[in-house]
């Protein structure tokens, strides 16, 4: 599938964060399984539902002329609609999504696990006909809302990687948000932890810096430690905002930040 980026959103004090004490988001960070079906979620700032995820009802069941349209769209057209599934379907508003196997690791965290596809009828669109255009096309990954927090990309610290021993996991946060390329020191929020025997499961979020305006060229990471209720071992580290979890693991060498 070709990239039309149509959405952009850029890719942040050291010490232990404990988790806070604002309310948590409304899904629970375990994911896959218990999640409400009405669940919002945002790939990329288009919104879909956990029911959608775990529905995936075949793109080919969308109107016959609608789905003719898409496939031979000269803005972006599909190859298989066989592959993808509908995400989103109202009279005016389609969103189909298409699982990346394997998933598209552009580093520093950012990892995309589906390409997606939003069509509408609104008249900012990039026509396909007279009455349909396409609002976005790019890959992403599902997130959960944060409440009101910005979304970070999740990393360890390849300067201080965990022992089994550690109770303090060094990690950097990369704010997706615009911030004039400069790191969210102080703003980094643990939002919450859940401790397993085999994982520990992070949310983590941004506080919004509401300073005047920002340019959105990337933004470097911002290092924080979390604290743990007991020594790490050999569990797993879970990135739990997004969804499915995705291992937290160090930048590969030479990535950018």
């Amino acid at each position: 599938m070709a990239s039309l980026v149509l959405v952009l959103l850029s890719g942040c004090a050291s010490g232990a964060v404990a988790p806070s004490s604002s309310p948590s988001p409304s899904p629970s960070p375990s994911g896959e399984g218990g999640r409400d079906p009405e669940t919002i979620l945002t790939c990329q700032g288009v919104e879909v539902t956990a029911g959608a995820l775990d529905e995936r009802t075949p793109a080919s069941s969308l109107p016959s002329e609608l789905a003719a349209l898409l496939e031979d769209s000269p803005v972006v057209p599909i190859d298989d609609l066989d592959d993808w599934f509908v995400a989103v379907s109202s009279d005016d508003h389609v969103v189909l999504m298409r699982e990346l196997e394997p998933p598209v690791d552009l580093g520093g965290g950012d990892v995309r696990d589906f390409d997606l596809l939003s069509a509408s009828a609104s008249p900012g669109a990039m026509p396909i006909d007279d009455v349909w255009g396409v609002d976005v096309s790019t890959s992403c990954t599902p997130r959960i809302d944060l409440g009101g927090r910005g979304e970070a990309m999740l990393a360890l610290d390849p300067d201080a990687l965990p022992d089994p021993g550690d109770r303090e996991i060094a990690l950097l946060a990369t704010e997706r948000s615009c911030n004039s390329g400069r790191p969210a020191t102080g703003r980094i929020e643990v939002i919450d932890v859940v401790e397993t025997d085999t994982a520990v499961e992070l949310v983590v979020g941004v506080v919004p810096n509401g300073d005047g305006a920002y340019t959105c060229q990337s933004n470097p990471p911002t290092p924080f430690t979390v604290a743990l209720e007991r020594e790490l071992g050999d569990r797993v580290l879970l990135d739990a905002s997004v969804v499915p979890a995705h291992e937290i693991v160090a930048p590969a060498a030479g990535a950018d930040g």
